[in-house]
């Protein structure tokens, strides 16, 4: 693999460059700071995946799902690692709570780092360049000739506006689907590089994304801390910090969408159509 040198860096040429780096990354130190650039390498790589090569051989295909079950492992660690942090920084608690869940919490990291490692030594990953580097050798063309690459935060806009005229009402059943969908929208539109329109989408998507996963670390948490140490100040209090972000969440969703779905977010005049393809990813944080 011949990105090894550049897995501490953040410039490629190609979003698979940048998804092998990841792994590559994430083998020689399986932390949670690995594990996030890896999550974002995946998302990045799926969102350009889908637009160039909407078209994949059963290889390919088992291989993204391995990445996906990789993603998932990931996300396990990165949880945990984030929920320390959140226990750390709650201020005038009983000590003892706070040391019960914390060292649940610090057993949970070290068995997902054990499961993590475990997966980043199955035999696919010794295959993987060879599965996708058609992908990056010869891409392909997009499933419809009308939405070039400069196109993209404008398909991005489009998908987004087609997701706000279908999804029900928010609750905290489907607030973090919603969160998953600014993430696709947002890298999505990121492939269009950097201009003006697409970076104004994708500071509003980013916003969005932000706050909805700050709620849902809470509540994980909250969640957590009521398996452990049943009804109890420290989970009354993460409770609190639930029900502040959820309504924070809902207000931003708000300020987004009237922003977005104005007449002046129109991004470019003529907006591209592109059917799915039907590949996603599971939900994960």
């Amino acid at each position: 693999m011949p990105i090894l040198s550049k897995a501490g860096t953040d410039e490629f040429h190609s979003p698979l460059e940048r998804l092998l780096a990841s792994i590559a990354n994430l083998r020689h130190q399986p932390t949670s700071k690995g594990a996030h650039f890896y999550r974002t390498s995946l998302r990045r790589f799926q969102a350009w995946s889908e637009i160039f090569h909407p078209h994949i051989d059963p290889e390919q295909q088992q291989t993204l799902k391995f990445l996906d079950r990789l993603r998932r492992a990931t996300g396990k660690l990165r949880d945990s690692e984030v929920h320390l942090d959140l226990l750390a920084g709650l201020k005038d608690l009983e000590s003892k709570e706070k040391k019960r869940l914390e060292k649940s919490l610090r057993a949970r990291k070290k068995s997902y780092r054990k499961k993590l490692k475990s997966v980043l030594r199955d035999s696919i990953l010794s295959g993987i360049w060879r599965a996708l580097r058609v992908l990056d050798e010869s891409p392909g063309q997009p499933s419809e000739p009308t939405h070039p690459i400069d196109a993209a935060a404008g398909l991005a806009l489009q998908e987004f506006r087609a997701f706000v005229q279908r999804r029900g009402p928010l609750s905290g059943g489907n607030l973090h689907e919603y969160r998953l969908e600014c993430k696709r929208f947002r890298y999505t539109a990121e492939l269009a590089g950097k201009t003006p329109q697409g970076e104004m989408l994708i500071a509003e998507w980013k916003a969005v994304q932000d706050v909805i996963g700050e709620w849902h670390d809470y509540l994980t948490l909250s969640e957590l801390a009521q398996s452990v140490l049943g009804d109890s100040a420290l989970h009354a209090k993460l409770m609190e910090y639930t029900h502040n972000k959820y309504r924070e969440s809902l207000r931003a969703v708000s300020k987004c969408e009237r922003k977005l779905l104005a007449p002046a977010a129109r991004v470019p005049k003529k907006e591209p159509k592109r059917a799915r393809t039907g590949r996603s990813s599971s939900p994960a944080a």
